[in-house]
């Protein structure tokens, strides 16, 4: 087999751009991840069938708002263009309006002499295509344009064009699914939503498999500074897209981006951002994508612009940085004021398992304004005691309480949280151990954030691999650890695992929290003997809107111990679990997409 010189350069261009790492994590997810059957299950079990479709198209909303999908075209393959238009005109809701605003003919002189035959051919058909579907349909409305004035502004001109209560941005190769926008309709049935997006896999070049979907959280403000998660076919308020002035030329290969975040910054309530757990859009892959190119480069460049004008003009003290997986990135908070924070530890492994955490502590952090509050209830344990007297006399920020009547971890934290100084609670199991000297202060950069509750980090085992990163409500029984056994380095799904993520819980084994909201909720329940205590916590941290977030550069060791509790405290704990949040327990965690199975392997269909 002969190489050519194109498929080299591009070869190399995917290994510069996925790395190895993720070019080995993305063989295993399509391996053992939902990719592998997807195709099938998808046909199978989520696409509508057509008795399904004739319902639709027979249902009459209280509310049918006009949608206006904006469409900036350009040397659209006619093949692609046409299933594009068709896919729109196949709805099943049927108020919408299809804005199409075609750059093929505005060609600079440079650009013309690079276009084959072929192409400019093409740039004359398309126009005529288009006229040909107006006929047809007169929804659809059509803008040649005299000049090229890129994705953004002839978006712009496509909004111009749009008398809908609603805009939603649709590329010019790919396609929705027949049933989206009775999708997007169905949810404003509940509330007029000003943002609404949906779930997304990718087709093959023909249309005829699917793979790599991309079942989403609900919104999640923290992976939204990570990476442009929503992307494809927002549906947009639009009163809110002309608020914001539409699209910003300045960001052109990032434009989405720039506007998905002004529009979320622009809300009147995150709550006013509709997830809708369903396949409503496919996007192509095409030996024409710019996803290995130097496009990409840019787009990267673009995104992190983006982003850091977003923490900009919402007045964040932050940066935003590139990672080691381009499209991906890290906002490092700052730490105004330098707030005392209050490290309480619960005493439950050994002594080696707490000389390593102190440690850790005092020679491995960046940050130093805390104190450290060691709770025990060891009190025969001459070594311990022996050991704590030392450490008391070597640090005037410890201090440490032996309570023998302090049996619950519960009680251990909220007894220490009554004696503490700080602004902050850092909530520590002794048996952890800390290995990025900045994962203090990226966690109390976040902690501090308004919208943010609790944070945790990231913990690994002794062999490198996570224990956890953030906690999904029931899924394995009540609760299970998201990420287990990911190795360091990996890329799992979706990247969560090397974002910052927003849960339902975090794990109280390492947990910050703002004085004041520990105190809003009360503290830790001391009905919970177990570890069930932490999502209770969390739960209701949420019940007032706060976001949970683990962080994943805050990285730990979890070192093993045997202290497990018994199994009469574990039924008694879960029964009371399922009793208090059984509302949840049966809609569904909202940060762990439904589509994915509650019995077995995390992020499994």
């Amino acid at each position: 087999m002969k190489l050519d010189l194109k498929d080299i350069k591009k070869g190399i261009n995917y290994i510069k751009y996925q790395g190895v790492s993720g070019i080995w994590s993305n063989i295993k997810y399509r391996v053992s991840g939902p990719g592998l059957a997807y195709s099938g299950w998808y046909k199978d079990k989520h696409e509508a069938d057509e008795e399904e479709y004739a319902r639709q198209r027979e249902t009459k909303f209280d509310y049918e708002p006009l949608i206006s999908i904006i469409v900036p075209v350009y040397m659209t393959p006619e093949f692609f263009l046409r299933t594009m238009i068709e896919s729109v005109m196949a709805q099943t809701y049927s108020n919408w309006q299809l804005c199409l605003v075609d750059g093929s003919r505005a060609v600079d002189e440079g650009e013309e002499k690079r276009l084959s035959a072929y192409e400019r051919l093409h740039s004359v058909e398309t126009e005529k295509l288009i006229r040909q579907y107006m006929e047809e349909d007169s929804r659809i409305e059509y803008k040649l344009m005299e000049e090229n004035l890129g994705i953004a502004e002839n978006s712009n001109v496509a909004i111009a064009m749009s008398r809908g209560d609603y805009i939603a941005m649709l590329s010019h190769d790919d396609i929705i699914t027949e049933d989206a926008l009775y999708r997007v309709v169905e949810a404003l049935q509940e509330q007029q939503y000003e943002i609404l997006y949906g779930d997304v896999d990718k087709m093959s070049e023909d249309g005829t498999k699917y793979t790599a979907p991309a079942f989403k959280p609900d919104f999640s403000p923290e992976l939204m500074r990570s990476y442009n998660y929503i992307k494809h076919f927002p549906v947009v308020k639009a009163s809110l897209v002309r608020a914001v002035g539409g699209y910003h030329r300045e960001y052109e290969g990032a434009q989405d981006y720039d506007f998905i975040l002004r529009c979320c910054e622009n809300v009147e309530s995150l709550a006013s951002i509709k997830h809708i757990p369903r396949i409503i859009y496919h996007w192509r892959k095409s030996n024409r994508s710019n996803s290995i190119t130097k496009k990409k480069e840019n787009i990267n460049v673009m995104s992190k612009k983006a982003l850091s004008a977003h923490l900009k003009r919402m007045h964040i003290y932050a940066t935003a940085n590139h990672t080691d997986i381009m499209g991906l990135y890290k906002v490092v908070y700052e730490t105004p004021g330098n707030p005392l924070i209050s490290i309480i530890i619960s005493a439950v492994g050994s002594i080696e398992h707490m000389k390593k955490l102190l440690t850790s502590l005092f020679e491995r952090t960046r940050f130093s304004n805390f104190e450290v509050i060691i709770i025990d209830s060891e009190t025969e344990d001459d070594e311990k005691l022996s050991f704590y007297r030392y450490m008391e006399a070597q640090r005037k920020n410890i201090h440490v309480v032996t309570n023998s009547s302090l049996e619950s971890i519960s009680e251990k934290r909220n007894y220490g949280a009554s004696i503490s100084k700080g602004e902050y609670l850092f909530f520590l199991d002794s048996n952890l151990e800390m290995m990025s000297s900045s994962a203090i202060g990226d966690m109390l950069g976040l902690c501090m954030q308004e919208h943010v509750g609790a944070v945790s980090g990231t913990m690994f085992s002794d062999n490198n691999t996570i224990h956890h990163k953030g906690i999904v409500v029931g899924v394995n029984g009540v609760a299970t650890f998201l990420h287990q056994g990911t190795k360091k380095g990996d890329v799992s799904y979706l990247m969560l695992n090397r974002a910052n993520t927003n849960h339902s819980a975090v794990s109280g084994c390492c947990m910050m929290v703002k004085k004041t909201l520990y105190e809003k909720v009360g503290g830790f329940s001391d009905k919970f003997k177990t570890s069930l205590t932490d999502i209770d916590f969390c739960l209701k941290l949420r019940e007032y809107n706060f976001y949970n977030v683990a962080v994943a550069d805050a990285t730990w060791y979890y070192h093993s111990v045997s202290n497990v509790p018994s199994e009469k405290y574990i039924n008694i704990d879960t029964n009371l679990f399922e009793i208090l949040w059984s509302n949840i327990l049966a809609k569904g965690d909202p940060f762990y997409n439904p589509n994915f199975t509650r019995q077995g392997n995390i992020f499994s269909l």
